[in-house]
């Protein structure tokens, strides 16, 4: 194997798996962190292409801290700052646990004991003053 190969093959591995900070996505991104019980570890992340949608709708991205990192997005979080993000947003929890964190940073739900529910995280979203200006701004095209 040659020296351009090995670059880019180095350059390609590091940009489908780029380590990331919460902060980095702060004004780009709502970021769903979801923190399960050791008997939801197992569980299927696929969903639908209408719920994929809303998600991508609403510019969110999920973070599934199970056995691996899992996410509808091709960022990760390094071994470290996993663990940071764990003690700080699970703060212990036995039970299944998700933190939603708003484009500015800041955390707007924290539920504990039951699983994602869609629906009511969407109105949460969808009732924040900053996406109410973005379904504004969208509606403009349809004028």
């Amino acid at each position: 194997m040659n020296w351009i190969t090995l670059v880019t093959l180095l350059w390609v591995s590091t940009m489908m798996n780029e380590a990331i900070t919460l902060e980095d996505l702060k004004w780009k991104k709502r970021v769903l962190l979801v923190f399960p019980s050791s008997e939801e570890m197992g569980f299927d992340w696929e969903m639908s292409d209408s719920l994929a949608l809303e998600i991508e709708d609403r510019d969110l991205i999920y973070f599934v801290f199970a056995d691996t990192l899992h996410s509808n997005s091709s960022f990760t979080f390094d071994e470290n700052y996993r663990e940071e993000l764990l003690k700080r947003y699970a703060l212990g929890s036995k039970e299944s646990c998700y933190v939603l964190i708003g484009k500015d940073g800041g955390s707007k739900v924290r539920k504990e004991g039951i699983s994602v529910n869609w629906k009511d995280l969407f109105a949460t979203i969808d009732a924040m003053p900053m996406r109410q200006r973005e379904m504004g701004n969208n509606s403009k095209f349809f004028d």
